[in-house]
């Protein structure tokens, strides 16, 4: 949106005619005031940084200007801004870049709401690949974060801006003086809030904090106190994003922990690392591998077959147990319907260890199948939010409050009618109770098949059961006479098993 042109903008159109033709403002930071021009020769619009004229007269506030236009000048790189002029003449210092017709990521997560899982791994693997590039020639960027890091409409690809605070060396020692910090407290590395010399890895800490952004919609960390936000950076283990976000593939989610460690060691020793790490996970939920997805879906198949044979067992083959038991007089009889219940039982723990090992005996793993279902039931609630609103229309409100009053309604007539005198008139409190349930229950059963179509609590169900303990000893108990490390190509073959390789995981790097 188009800003009041005081005095300075039109100070400033005068200057930088007849080259540029000032547009408007498009944003103001701490190093500079950035506008949208035209390129009159070239005929193309472009952003032009400029330094304020105050500023412009402090020699360490120019020189620091002037050095991230040369600095970011020397990078050329399809997710970095690239920069085509740098000029400096008197009180007017500015440089002029590419315009990116697109929103900041800051500006997309308060707008739509957290990132999909997929859009998350897109975004690191984009910036990885410029801070992989950055970090090679030399450039540490030290101020990562949502409002440098820009979308483009077109192309849908993150872009990394702002080298305002960069560092040129392998090792970035500090700052200027030994009590001085530059950066956003937000996502400060701890090694650079408290000052030490940062390398690549500090960019990665705070790219692990943006991620964490984009995929929650909120910050690890959040203090008003800036210096007691830098000491928790340093000191607080960041919370697990699998707490806040259910639906993140577990392989995203230890990416995303490992560039939150304090230990610059525990990181990714190299941006390029995580970059390939994420162009992997892409290209698998792209394409799964056809046993993964034949497991999924075989998974979802099994739901109606597993509710009949539950009922089955349920109405059928225990009253029939426990009749039969009742009536024999032999022990062999009976130890012989309880071994039969038993097997009932059993038999669908017994199935499901089957399938796990048929699955394991592929080549691939439990995270293999979390990823994918978490990846489907992300996107399906992204889908459903979208057709039917991501929150509880006030029809379901009411619904569940009718249904909350009317069982409240149903346990007071209850309680009363154990205490009442036998000469109270009709009603009887037991008719009333079983009214009010009635109530209860349709206005829940209503309540819930509206909620189904936002919530797709199948899909849910499935992910946090093979997420959880239960699955987890499935997997455990079907693998136990398989290698724990990755699959090779003898034992899979030896399985006969075709010979597929195990993508690695963030442990393998």
């Amino acid at each position: 949106m188009p800003v009041a042109r005081g005095p300075d903008f039109d100070t400033l159109r005068l200057a930088l005619a007849p080259r540029y033709l000032l547009e408007r403002q498009l944003g103001r930071g701490g190093m500079g005031v950035v506008y949208l021009a035209t390129d009159v020769r070239l005929d193309r619009l472009v952003a032009i940084k400029v330094l304020p004229p105050d500023r412009s007269r402090i020699t360490v506030a120019r020189a620091r200007f002037l050095r991230e236009a040369r600095t970011a000048a020397r990078l050329s790189h399809p997710n970095i801004v690239p920069i085509h002029a740098v000029e400096d003449h008197d009180d007017l210092v500015y440089y002029v870049m590419t315009h990116v017709d697109g929103e900041t990521l800051d500006q997309r997560v308060r707008r739509l709401g957290p990132l999909p899982p997929l859009g998350v791994a897109r975004l690191l693997r984009d910036v990885a690949w410029a801070l992989a590039y950055a970090h090679a020639h030399g450039v540490i960027h030290r101020d990562i974060k949502p409002d440098n890091i820009l979308f483009d409409a077109g192309t849908g690809r993150a872009l990394v801006t702002d080298f305002g605070i960069a560092r040129v060396g392998p090792t970035a020692a500090g700052t200027t003086g030994p009590q001085e910090v530059f950066g956003t407290a937000e996502f400060m590395s701890p090694e650079q809030a408290t000052g030490g010399p940062v390398d690549g890895r500090s960019d990665t800490y705070s790219l692990g904090v943006v991620a964490f952004f984009a995929a929650s919609g909120r910050l690890p960390f959040e203090d008003r106190d800036p210096r007691r936000l830098i000491a928790r950076h340093v000191t607080t283990p960041a919370p697990p994003i699998a707490g806040l976000v259910p639906a993140i593939p577990g392989r995203l989610a230890g990416v995303i922990e490992r560039c939150l460690a304090k230990q610059p060691d525990d990181r990714f020793r190299r941006a390029e690392d995580m970059a390939y790490l994420m162009t992997r996970l892409l290209q698998e939920h792209s394409a799964p591998p056809l046993p993964v997805r034949a497991f999924v879906t075989d998974s979802k198949l099994l739901k109606a077959p597993a509710r009949l044979y539950a009922c089955f067992v349920a109405l059928v083959v225990l009253p029939l147990v426990v009749r039969g038991e009742m009536m024999a007089r032999q022990p062999l009889l009976r130890v012989a319907l309880g071994g039969a219940a038993l097997a009932a039982v059993a038999a669908p723990a017994a199935f499901l260890l089957w399938r796990v090992r048929c699955f394991l005996a592929s080549g691939h793993t439990r995270e293999d199948v979390l990823d994918l279902l978490g990846a489907e039931w992300s996107r399906q609630r992204e889908e459903l939010a979208f057709a039917y609103g991501g929150r509880p229309t006030w029809l379901e409100r009411a619904l569940r409050a009718v249904a909350y009053t009317a069982l409240g309604a149903t346990g007071l007539v209850v309680t009363l009618g154990m205490y009442a005198p036998a000469s109270v008139p009709d009603p009887d409190p037991l008719i009333v109770a079983g009214a009010f349930a009635a109530v209860a229950l349709l206005a829940a059963v209503v309540a819930r098949l509206r909620t189904i179509h936002r919530t797709d609590p199948g899909a849910g169900r499935r992910f946090r059961f093979w997420r959880g303990r239960l699955g987890g000893w499935l997997f455990q108990l079907a693998g136990l006479r398989f290698e724990r490390a990755r699959p090779g190509v003898a034992r899979l073959r030896s399985l006969g098993a075709p010979p597929v390789l195990t993508p690695p995981t963030a442990s393998h790097i």
